[in-house]
């Protein structure tokens, strides 16, 4: 008898895959198709000696994905990158790659996710039709990822038109503000080092700005916050501030400020005022001219607490005109003036659960018609009085600890 069961290992005719099968056959060779056209469109565009004259031909020249290599000089030109996705990259030692001039910003990038490394960029214009036409840098809409820049001798950078991005690990110095945000824009600032700007550091503003400011060193000019912005201001270090280490103002501000380090500034440490709201909690301040905190203003009613506010020339906590923040779990101490002063009437915070300790004046006051509540409060080692209340004020207090 014949054995026919090899018969079965031997095709028996043409074969052909499932409709399934197919179409799963056919995407990746579709998808191999685009990455292979990817891999031979991207291309490096060199600025200098035998490559493109400028900066701003080879950016028009440019296709999404290629990259735009600038050799050392100094280029005169206002650099547009728009609706591209392109690499700009210096290619040396950044001081040795100068971009701009002072007849508009070096760049200016509308609705791009370009990344920015390895330049320096100067100018802008000294007297725009706008404002922020007179930045160095100006973003607006897009991504774009800004990356071991140096921005100088102009006015900076400005996000504005809802542009989100990132600048990071870069050296801001020398402008009239070193970064503005603006018009609803939310850009991550991350790990800069930023000083010597006439007007501020960083200013925000705006309601929908928020953006994400977060261990950055800032120096001589500090973080200004208005007109409804709210944003994440976390574990930075401001030092020197010729006038405030971090102002926030204005109904609708409710900016996040934690894990701060605020010191040896001109002025105050942290100030809130005109009805704003922010949450200002686990930041160190200390070694200010002015009070380590100040609160006024009628509706200004943050969230302070949990901060060590130490080492003023004048109060550690200042509250007056009105305002009414919740003020718990602060240690302050050894400051040269109160270390915690509540004045004026219709001023109605509440000061629960604080350490004030070894200060050179009061401990808590409260005077001039104010009306706060004080409960639960460690007052030691003061100079002058534990609680002292005079003038008219109508405080609620109970359940403190005083001594010495």
């Amino acid at each position: 008898m014949t054995d026919d069961r090899s018969k079965a290992l031997v095709p028996q005719g043409p074969t052909s895959l499932s409709p399934l099968g197919r179409l799963a056959e056919r995407t990746l060779a579709e998808r191999v198709e685009r990455e292979e056209r990817t891999l031979v469109a991207v291309r490096t565009l060199v600025i200098g000696p035998g490559g493109y004259a400028t900066i701003s031909a080879a950016v028009a020249a440019a296709r999404d994905g290629d990259t735009v290599l600038v050799q050392p000089g100094r280029y005169e030109e206002s650099v547009v990158v728009e609706g591209k996705t392109i690499t700009i990259r210096g290619d040396g030692e950044r001081d040795d790659i100068v971009v701009g001039w002072d007849r508009g910003p070096a760049f200016t990038l509308v609705e791009t996710h370009s990344t920015l490394s390895g330049l320096t960029i100067v100018g802008g214009d000294p007297d725009p039709p706008e404002p922020e036409l007179g930045a160095g840098l100006l973003v607006t809409v897009g991504a774009p990822q800004l990356d071991g820049l140096r921005v100088t001798q102009g006015r900076g950078i400005v996000f504005q038109g809802g542009a989100a991005g990132a600048i990071e690990h870069s050296q801001i110095d020398g402008n009239d503000c070193g970064i503005f945000v603006h018009d609803g824009a939310s850009p991550r600032i991350e790990e800069n080092e930023i000083w010597g700007n006439a007007k501020g550091g960083i200013e925000i503003c705006g309601a929908g700005t928020d953006p994400l400011v977060r261990a950055n060193r800032i120096q001589e000019s500090g973080i200004f916050v208005y007109y409804g912005a709210a944003p994440r201001i976390e574990g930075n270090e401001i030092w020197a501030s010729a006038l405030i280490g971090i102002a926030i103002s204005d109904a609708g501000s409710d900016p996040l400020v934690r894990a701060n380090r605020v010191h040896d500034g001109k002025g105050c440490g942290i100030a809130v005022g005109d009805g704003a709201s922010p949450r200002i909690e686990e930041n160190e301040i200390w070694a200010n001219a002015e009070e380590g905190i100040s609160i006024v203003g009628a509706g200004t009613d943050p969230l302070v607490r949990a901060n060590r506010v130490h080492d003023g020339q004048k109060s550690g906590i200042s509250v007056g005109h009105g305002a009414s923040p919740r003020i718990e779990e602060n240690e302050v101490w050894a400051n040269a003036g109160r270390g915690i002063e509540i004045t004026g009437a219709g001023t109605s915070p509440a000061i629960i659960g604080n350490t004030v300790r070894d200060g050179l004046g009061d401990g808590i006051s409260v005077w001039d018609g104010a009306s706060p509540t004080i409960e639960g409060n460690t007052i030691t080692g003061n100079a002058g009085v534990s609680i002292f209340v005079l003038k008219d004020a109508h405080p609620t207090i109970g359940r403190n600890v005083a001594s010495d």
